[in-house]
């Protein structure tokens, strides 16, 4: 990844934070985009002052997020690896006939919608600053999606969560594989979906064990760290071990199936 551009979503996050500090060590310039929360990425600015720099975007605003492309490219050119990271999931179990339009509109604008954002400001820097790379043949051009388990299987009574990553899953990336080719031949996208990962933000729950129903069903039995979550977008980010893969749903959740294979009283 060495003098990659990466751009990373939610990097303020669990998952978004060791997805930077991977790229970083791995050579690349990023650009670290954010909603609200700053001070964990403090570790990474202050440690690769002159290869990363933050910016607080809300991805649901259409000028926000073109905006904020349009810094990170002045910053370090043509960003060569997008990943979009940044998600929101409501705890509370809520069934659709409880469920508020409100609720289902957030989580389908902030999971979907800026994906969309991001996505199409992705392309059109490609397509506005392609020629400005030396050597275009070998042109690094790649987009990678955080989808979910849940984009799968589904998840009962997170109808909104589900189906924003479930979209994701199927017709947003099986059509976008087919356009972005033809602003670079080799220009590709592919998700990483995670199923229960250990984070800031999911510790709570797994402490009070919601997880366990989840591994119940995964032969690995136990869940993802942040790291191999990262791993897999670095897999996915080089040419060197993923040039001939695009259109691809890499499920990160231990093997998770549809049936029980462990018994109730699993620890």
């Amino acid at each position: 990844m060495e003098g990659q551009h990466v751009l990373i979503t939610g990097a303020a996050g669990g998952i978004g934070f060791k997805i930077a500090r991977v790229f970083l060590e791995q050579g690349a310039n990023v650009s670290l985009h954010y909603n609200r929360t700053f001070e964990t990425l403090t570790p990474l600015l202050n440690e690769y002052n002159d290869r990363c720099f933050a910016q607080s975007v809300n991805g649901t605003d259409e000028q926000a997020v073109i905006k904020s492309v349009e810094e990170s490219c002045a910053r370090f050119g043509l960003i060569n690896v997008c990943i979009i990271n940044h998600a929101i999931f409501v705890d509370e179990d809520i069934p659709i006939w409880d469920m508020s339009l409100t609720q289902w509109q957030r989580t389908i604008d902030v999971n979907l919608t800026s994906y969309f954002l991001y996505s199409r400001e992705w392309c059109r820097q490609l397509k506005r600053l392609k020629s400005t790379v030396n050597d275009i043949d070998n042109l690094n051009a790649n987009l990678i999606l955080i989808g979910s388990s849940a984009g799968q299987f589904g998840e009962a009574n997170h109808l909104d969560y589900a189906t924003s990553k479930g979209a994701l899953h199927s017709g947003f990336i099986k059509s976008l594989k087919n356009e972005i080719v033809h602003l670079h031949p080799c220009a590709r996208i592919n998700i990483v979906a995670p199923g229960w990962t250990r984070t800031p933000m999911a510790e709570s729950s797994i402490e009070q064990g919601k997880h366990l129903k989840a591994l119940r069903t995964t032969p690995l039995r136990k869940v993802a760290t942040t790291d191999d979550v990262a791993q897999a977008c670095l897999f996915f980010a080089s040419n060197r071990t993923a040039a001939h893969l695009t259109g691809n749903v890499l499920m990160v959740h231990g093997g998770m199936e549809g049936r029980v294979l462990w018994p109730e009283n699993l620890e």
